[in-house]
């Protein structure tokens, strides 16, 4: 049975589409909160020592400690008292634990404890949906999160904080994936690209959402609770959200299909496709018919070739696919992520500015799908890929002040999230990229090992974040040269607009050698128009 088909029997933005993809987009933009919670949670204020209470000494106060002189012999401590904050927030987690000077590292590190849970999450959770379904996977994982991240709010400690977050981000990563392949598997084949492209901007708005709540929540207790409980909502979902049509189809669930299809139809008001149904029954019983030849069918495909991801390294041009695409991924992710956590570090209000990062990426995505249409794959790739590293690099060498006193940091910002704007592009080009240019065989073994690397990237970017605090402008040339070499590298692969996926190895060795011939032919060709030209002249 052809899920594509009962997809357009019921037509394509119909209310049935538009209710279940408000609802997915929903659960898809709160999944930014978790991720970048971290931004206002581990918030950094202003901090001094406190004062000592013995004003007989002569005593120095620094930021991380205070040396006390007593008889012209001087002694240096790590801020007896402990530490003065500023009033930017009522309470986060440095505040509560002291996550400054010597102990400042666990601030970042509670957040790359966060991004080694995605991983393990995506990795290990996220085939759940394809064995219980779409539905029961991402509600069930949401009322996990939320009895997790309310008790996240509760902690008393730093580790058992981080703990919990860590199970957090395991949850949130599957319930991203498998909410964003729901998307898609709710609209036919040839209208899928405008909900992919907009499921992406609701992640965008939760991004302005969440810096909204931290702006007016400055209690990192108040603030979990306030991005967790929504989870709580999605209870509502199960009357409203149907199980995906293409797994049931797929998994057989004839029955189940047929009650969602007349479902569907009742709400958008059209006939029900009774005939689809009946072809489907007509098809099981001729496929249980030939199961009764299926020894034949076993011995044949015993000769079929098994591929593992060491097929990505065997030929010249899939390894150099390969380890191309790995980069891309890496970098991508370690950029996109190193600036939306590095908000805070630039110049002036940290809410104002992760809310314009989260705007620009609105644009960014409807540019992309613009492009990528008209342009292919290749040049929007390159042009967002050295916009950002551009951005970045340039952003070094203007002050904060010129010298007459004009204040510069509106530019600053500006320019920074331009470079927002370029990773976001190629973010949304880089999944579909990756996804088009590896043949069938191997497709699947290429995109999850490049999400490995994209989860790396992930982990990576906090730390790079926390150079900026001795060396300020360590993210950005780390950011800038990835996404700068990332851009030069997508020369060296093919454009895959309009073409046909390739189905194996072979098929895309074969065709990169007839493009390098065909090319050959066409410089030939050429150069013997020019030299008859030449020869023309010189008679002339």
């Amino acid at each position: 049975m052809d899920a594509d088909r009962v997809l357009q029997s019921l037509g394509n933005y119909g209310r049935f589409q538009i209710l279940v993809f408000l609802c997915l987009c929903f659960i898809y933009m709160r999944g930014a909160w978790p991720v970048l919670g971290s931004i206002f949670l581990g918030g950094v204020p202003d901090y001094s020592c406190k004062e000592l209470a013995d004003v007989n000494k002569t005593v120095i106060y620094r930021v991380c400690d205070v040396t006390v002189s007593i008889d012209g012999q001087n002694t240096t401590e790590s801020c007896p008292n402990g530490w003065r904050y500023g009033d930017e927030f009522e309470e986060t987690i440095v505040t509560q634990w002291d996550l400054v000077c010597d102990r400042d590292y666990l601030n970042e590190l509670s957040t790359t404890i966060y991004m080694i849970g995605n991983t393990i999450g995506a990795t290990f959770l996220t085939p759940l949906s394809d064995k219980f379904g779409r539905k029961k996977t991402i509600l069930t994982l949401l009322l996990i999160q939320a009895a997790i991240g309310i008790g996240a709010a509760f902690a008393n400690t730093y580790a058992l904080f981080t703990a919990l977050r860590f199970f957090v981000g395991m949850l949130n990563m599957p319930i991203a994936l498998s909410t964003y392949v729901m998307v898609t598997e709710f609209f036919p084949s040839n209208f899928r690209s405008y909900p992919s492209v907009a499921v992406n901007c609701s992640w965008s708005i939760g991004i302005m959402v969440l810096a909204t709540f931290g702006y007016f929540l400055r209690d990192w207790q108040t603030l979990q609770l306030v991005i967790t409980i929504p989870n709580l909502l999605t209870i509502f979902f199960y009357w409203f959200i149907p199980e995906s049509l293409p797994w049931l189809i797929a998994k057989k669930k004839y029955k189940e299909a047929e009650k969602v299809t007349k479902w569907a139809s009742k709400i958008n008001g059209i006939p029900f496709p009774k005939h689809l149904f009946e072809e489907a029954e007509k098809e099981s019983e001729d496929t249980s018919e030939k199961e009764l030849h299926s020894s034949e069918v076993l011995v044949e495909s015993d000769h079929k070739q098994a591929y593992t991801f060491l097929d990505l390294f065997r030929t010249p041009v899939i390894r150099r696919y390969t380890i191309i695409t790995f980069y891309l991924w890496f970098a991508n992710s370690i950029s996109y992520f190193g600036i939306l956590f590095a908000t805070p570090t630039l110049h002036g209000n940290q809410f104002l500015n992760l809310g314009i990062s989260g705007a620009v990426e609105i644009p960014a995505q409807i540019v992309c799908v613009i492009a990528i249409n008209l342009l292919g794959r290749r040049k929007p790739l390159i042009f967002f890929l050295l916009l950002c590293g551009i951005m970045n690099i340039v952003t070094i060498f203007i002050p904060e002040t010129t010298d007459d006193g004009t204040d510069l940091k509106p530019l600053l910002i500006t320019l920074a999230m331009i470079g927002k704007f370029g990773i976001t592009g190629s973010y949304s080009v880089t999944y579909l990229y990756g996804s088009e240019i590896f043949p069938t065989v191997i497709r699947n073994h290429a995109v999850g090992i490049a999400s490995l690397f994209e989860n790396v990237g992930g982990i990576v970017a906090p730390f790079i974040v926390y150079g900026a605090t001795s060396l300020k402008e360590l993210p950005l040339v780390v950011f800038g040269v990835l996404t700068i070499v990332g851009g030069i590298l997508i020369f060296f692969l093919p454009e895959t607009h309009k073409r046909p996926l390739p189905e194996t190895i072979e098929e895309v060795e074969k065709m990169t050698k007839e493009v390098v011939y065909d090319k050959t032919i066409y410089h030939q060709a050429m150069s013997t128009q020019l030299s008859g030209i030449g020869e023309q002249n010189t008679r002339l």
